[in-house]
């Protein structure tokens, strides 16, 4: 199924390829998840465009449930960082249902990112970090 997964990831950022404004950049990101459960993927494709303050995002669970990147909610930190956050819910993995609750925060001059999940109903709190390379001329924004 890893292979199947990236292999959409891949699939979707030629897919969606817009024409994005010169203002959209495309950030592709690997992540080293500090959480053994696999709430936090290896890898998230993420489109910011910070003029209209808005982000989409797109990884494994985003496509399972929804098929599509999903947009996700941008904050420009006073430092120069983004701060997103997306809900991808009714996630399914054998009987059990789960709503997970993600946010990001993006260094844009170290490229790199942290990353945590709230699963609602549990206590647990997973998160990861990774870096991320810049993907020109292509975009995820809903």
């Amino acid at each position: 199924m890893r292979f199947f997964a990236i292999g959409m990831l891949v699939m979707i950022l030629a897919v969606f390829t817009s024409p994005a404004s010169a203002q959209v950049t495309t950030y592709d990101c690997s992540i080293n998840s500090l959480e053994g459960r696999g709430f936090i993927r290896d890898r998230v494709i993420f489109s910011v465009d910070p003029t209209q303050k808005v982000a989409g995002v797109v990884d494994d669970f985003v496509m399972l449930v929804y098929k599509t990147p999903i947009p996700a909610d941008l904050t420009i930190l006073n430092n120069g960082q983004y701060r997103l956050k997306w809900s991808v819910d009714n996630l399914r993995s054998g009987a059990d249902t789960f709503d997970l609750d993600y946010t990001l925060t993006y260094r844009p001059a170290q490229k790199a990112f942290n990353i945590r999940t709230r699963v609602k109903g549990y206590d647990n709190r997973p998160c990861g970090s990774g870096t991320c390379k810049t993907v020109t001329g292509q975009s995820v924004l809903p």
